[in-house]
């Protein structure tokens, strides 16, 4: 029977996070190319530019990575900070 240590269990919870930013990065990406071409806000009084110049602007990835792993790190935290109370 195979079994995960907590360290193994945490990083493929982490790797399944990842994954899930990752198809959402992707969603975000073919919903942006479909939007993208309609997608105009009026400047001036017969003028139009596009909402989204940037993809960035629509999803940052990195931004969304970031907090993946930011969430593990507070994790990590909090179980230093448990033991320590425990007497550990």
């Amino acid at each position: 029977m195979d079994r995960l240590t907590i360290p193994e269990y945490t990083l493929l919870m982490e790797a399944v996070q990842l994954r899930e930013v990752d198809k959402d990065y992707r969603n975000h990406l073919q919903a942006f190319l479909n939007f993208a071409v309609k997608a105009e806000k009026k400047v001036g009084k017969n003028k139009t530019k596009p909402v989204y110049q940037r993809f960035r602007k629509f999803f940052d990835y990195e931004k969304e990575v970031d907090r993946v792993r930011n969430r593990k790190q507070k994790n990590e935290r909090l179980d230093i900070i448990g033991r320590m109370m425990k007497g550990e």
